[in-house]
Order: structure tokens, then sequence, then C-alpha cells
């Protein structure tokens, strides 16, 4: 396969050259470079995946790690809603050891359009941070990832993979990882309440078992591109298309659609590439 470094998307280069030097500065320590806690590369059908580390040691119980991928060009993974079609990933952490818990964090996702469908997902290089809490904080533990996942480009193709990595207990100082997964940990998206984000969801124009959802946002000024509809078991969320100055719709369908006023809908607005979406939950009035 070619090297990394000319695998990543033209989308994301800057924000990676960034990372980059940040992370060249960050190495130039006195003492040295810093320590480097990674499995090797695992290569699969048109990517590269391994498992790090930002920090040397469990300390007193929490660890920042990461899932890191880089796929070939042309290829794309995708979000934990794929959008019209394709496989989400699937995490499976049950091999792990000494883990109380693993909170794993979705970076932003990218809207791709391609022969009439929408998808949301990865292309280049992606980053999930993961927060890590050891059951007990005086002996190593060992995270073991087996990864269920789609690739796709003109065609798509399942895939899996296994991980394994291990942090030794005792004391925590940076790695060589932890500025690039500081890096990946701004492009999660920001929670709406805390951005003063407010919305109105309405459900309209139901025939049947189609409807639309409309969408507002109460200061215009802070519009995004677009907006990802999720969280509704059953129900079909088309793509998003803007409606006037700061509100999109999107078309759905379901078995009753008018029983689903009063219901919880998961949303992901999207802005400039490079920057973190912001998501919340809002009712259906």
């Amino acid at each position: 396969m070619q090297k990394r470094s000319a695998w990543i998307a033209t989308g994301t280069l800057a924000f990676l050259g960034l990372v980059g030097a940040l992370l060249y500065w960050a190495l130039q320590t006195p003492d040295g470079p810093l320590p480097n806690l990674a499995n090797p590369w695992h290569e699969g059908v048109s990517l590269e995946t391994r498992l790090e580390s930002a920090q040397t040691g469990v300390g007193e119980g929490r660890v920042t790690m990461a899932l890191h991928m880089v796929l070939e060009p042309g290829w794309k993974t995708y979000w934990r809603m794929p959008g019209d079609s394709g496989l989400a990933p699937k995490f499976d952490w049950s091999g792990s050891l000494n883990v109380q818990s693993i909170e794993l964090l979705w970076p932003t996702p990218r809207a791709f359009d391609e022969l009439g469908e929408r998808f949301y997902g990865y292309k280049g290089e992606v980053i999930w941070p993961l927060r890590v809490i050891a059951n007990d904080p005086e002996l190593p533990l060992q995270l073991s990832l087996k990864l269920d996942l789609g690739v796709c480009a003109d065609v798509c193709i399942p895939t899996s993979i296994q991980s394994n990595l291990g942090v030794p207990a005792g004391e925590s100082e940076r790695t060589a990882h932890a500025d690039l997964i500081d890096a990946a940990l701004a492009q999660v998206p920001k929670r709406a309440q805390d951005e003063n984000i407010e919305v109105t969801v309405r459900l309209t124009d139901v025939k049947r078992h189609r409807a639309t959802l409309d969408i507002a946002l109460s200061d215009p000024d802070r519009s995004p591109e677009m907006v990802i509809a999720s969280g509704l078991v059953g129900v079909y969320l088309g793509a998003s298309h803007p409606q006037g100055e700061e509100g999109f719709n999107l078309q759905l369908e379901a078995e009753a659609p008018e029983t689903l006023k009063g219901k919880p809908l998961d949303l992901l607005f999207l802005y400039d590439l490079g920057k973190p979406g912001i998501e919340g939950t809002f009712f259906i009035e």
C-alpha cells in the first residue's frame, strides 16, 4: 500500500498539516522524543488501522486512547448513521481486560452526494477518540477491539478488523500520539445546549406513510450547511434541503407518521469543512 501521507483526502490536508506541525514541535522536548504507545498498523482492504494511547500509563484510572484509520484515495467508511445506504461501523470491546467502561467519540462526519444518494462518513484519515476507565488503576489494562465496517469506492466491501493494545500500570505521561488525539477531540461535535442552539422541529404534509420535517433555527446567523437527522427507530429519514435562510426540511417515511409527534429526534448540524458539528436532541411538534 502507498505511504499513509499519500492517502489523505484533499479536503483534510490543511487540517492535518497543522496537526503535523503541532506534533513535530511537541516531539522536540529537551529529553528527546516522546514515547510511542500504539500497536502495529493493521493492513486491510484499502485501509490501515491501529489503536493508540495518549498516555504512557493507567495513572489514576482514566486513559485517553484512539482508533486511528487511514483510507486510500477514493475510499470511504461510514458514520453511525450511514445515510441512504452503507454499513455503519460496529465496535465490539468485549475482549478487553481491566476495563470498566469505554466511551467512543465520533468525529464530525462529512456528507457525500453520489449517484443520487447521500452518505455520511469519512474519507482520508479519521481518528475516533476513546475515553477508557480502568476497573483497577493499580493494574495494566488491555483494550481489545473487533470492528466490523464497510469501506466503499465503486463497490462496497464488508471488512472485519481485530486490534489489541495494552497500557501498563503506573504514572501517566503524554505520548507521541497525544497531540493528534487532542486534535481529533476538537473535531467531536459540540452539544447544542452548550452552544445555545435553539431549534424547532415540526411534522408537516402528512400523506399516508410519508411526511416532511421542517427544522428551523432561532439564529439565522448560525445556520449550518446541512443537518443530519437520526434516532427514530424504523423510520427512514432523507437528506436535508435548505428552506429559506434559517431552516431545512427533509422527507421521512414511517408506518404512522402522526405518531412521531412528541418523539425525540437527534440532529447533527454540519458547518464548514474542518469545523466540528453541533448536535442535540429535539422534540417533534
